[in-house]
């Protein structure tokens, strides 16, 4: 028999070689997967890196509309803060660039735009001349330090205009306050479109939206009272007529006057506790005495809430004469915020939003230009002393008169002085686009 002589080595050696090729095969396919997880994961940092600059680009876009909003506000604001027009609404051609260095306004590609939009927008009463842009002004970050500036190098503010070239205003149309305000060319302020560009890095972000400045609360008579009023002597007087509020108070002419007294529950009630020799002291529409019910039934807590979020100066907790430095005048209008009772008998003057949350005890010397709200009770204390508020009052509880009422006790209403607290307000976003 003839035996097989193979040996050890060359029973194995294919084997061997089998396992060498499946050896390379699986280094191939694991140096593969390698570079394609370094490959995934480069391509996703690279895409977490892009939506960070593109966030930070658009936060910082939105930066250049909030320093629109502010800088469009408030006319009466000191030089170089407002940037609008003296009066707002007078060319439908208005426009400006807010910039972080000069020239940034040609980054804007609408910005020649205004060779061919048919009205005047460098004012200069000349139309779509080949040089004509809207003007440009610093932004209010200037002077900041380069590493802490917010990098919106323009944006752009002009008015919104229907296709006959006129101003949409944003107001009540109707002269009616029991209907909602909305856009119109008679009553109102100007609409804005705001366009701001953010930038970062390679992220770049350009944002629009349209503004607006939504009308004041109504106020129904110079006195809105949703509580009992008791009244004592015969010194004081209400008056609804429209009045000027700066001395010597005069009415004005051909204006339209509101009731002296103004209530949503109980204007019978209140009229029936005037005697016959108090009556000719509530004067305003209809006849003496001018107490009326109102249509409007106002929610005093959300008109109050809303100017309070605006304060300028607040007090926590009761307070008995304190000090009234910083409560405004005429012109540097303030909001003033009492989050408790306010009892006053020294001599206090003041202008703009007096908001009191708990009751309010007027005494000694007071007087206010503009709207008074009380939240709780209103208890007016007589003497020797003048007293006066030009504008209106809205209380929520009642309104009472101790007995000793007398000396110049005045309320008389003045649409032109609640027309100024327009300049308290701030215009408001009412739609954006992300372009």
């Amino acid at each position: 028999m003839k035996r097989c002589q193979r040996s050890i080595a060359r029973i194995v050696r294919p084997d061997s070689g089998n396992a060498m090729v499946v050896a390379l095969l699986i280094l191939f396919l694991m140096t593969s997967l390698g570079i394609s997880y370094v490959a995934v994961t480069k391509g996703d940092k690279q895409i977490a890196g892009n939506q960070m600059t593109a966030a930070q680009a658009f936060q910082y876009a939105e930066a250049g509309i909030s320093e629109s909003l502010i800088r469009m506000s408030d006319p009466t604001a000191p030089g170089g803060i407002y940037i609008g027009e003296t009066t707002p609404g007078t060319n439908p051609g208005w426009g400006k660039y807010i910039v972080n260095d000069p020239g940034n306004s040609g980054l804007d590609p609408q910005y020649n735009a205004t060779l061919t939009d048919g009205v005047d927008n460098d004012l200069d009463a000349a139309i779509d001349e080949s040089s004509e842009h809207y003007g440009d002004t610093g932004s209010m970050q200037a002077w900041l330090p380069l590493t802490n500036k917010l990098d919106y190098p323009w944006t752009k503010v002009r008015y919104k205009l229907n296709g006959a070239n006129q101003i949409l205003l944003f107001g009540d149309h109707d002269n009616d306050p029991t209907t909602p305000p909305r856009e119109n060319t008679v009553r109102g302020f100007p609409e804005l479109i705001i366009t701001a560009a953010g930038r970062k890095g390679a992220g770049a972000k350009t944002v629009t939206v349209e503004a607006v400045k939504w009308p004041l609360p109504p106020m129904p008579g110079s006195v809105y009272a949703e509580g009992d009023m008791n009244f004592a002597g015969n010194s004081f007087y209400i008056d609804g007529h429209d009045h000027d509020y700066s001395a010597p108070y005069d009415t004005i002419a051909g204006a339209t006057p509101l009731p002296g007294i103004a209530s949503p529950n109980n204007a019978g009630a209140i009229a029936g506790t005037l005697t016959s020799q108090q009556e000719d002291n509530v004067e305003g529409s209809g006849g003496d005495p001018s107490v009326r019910t109102s249509s409007l039934n106002l929610d005093i807590p959300a008109i109050a809430a809303g100017w309070v979020q605006m304060a300028d100066v607040s007090y926590v907790g009761n307070q008995n004469n304190p000090s009234t430095a910083g409560w405004g005048t005429v012109g540097d209008l303030k909001i003033v915020h009492v989050a408790g009772d306010l009892d006053v008998s020294g001599n206090t003057t003041g202008a703009g939003v007096l908001v009191i949350d708990g009751n309010f005890k007027m005494g000694g010397t007071f007087n206010y230009n503009g709207i008074v709200i009380v939240l709780g009770d209103m208890d007016i204390v007589g003497g020797g002393s003048a007293k006066q508020v030009v504008g209106g009052v809205m209380v929520q509880g009642s309104l009472s008169g101790t007995s000793n009422v007398n000396g110049n006790v005045k309320l008389v209403y003045s649409s032109a002085m609640i027309q100024q607290l327009y300049s308290l307000t701030r215009y408001q976003i009412s739609s954006w686009i992300d372009q």
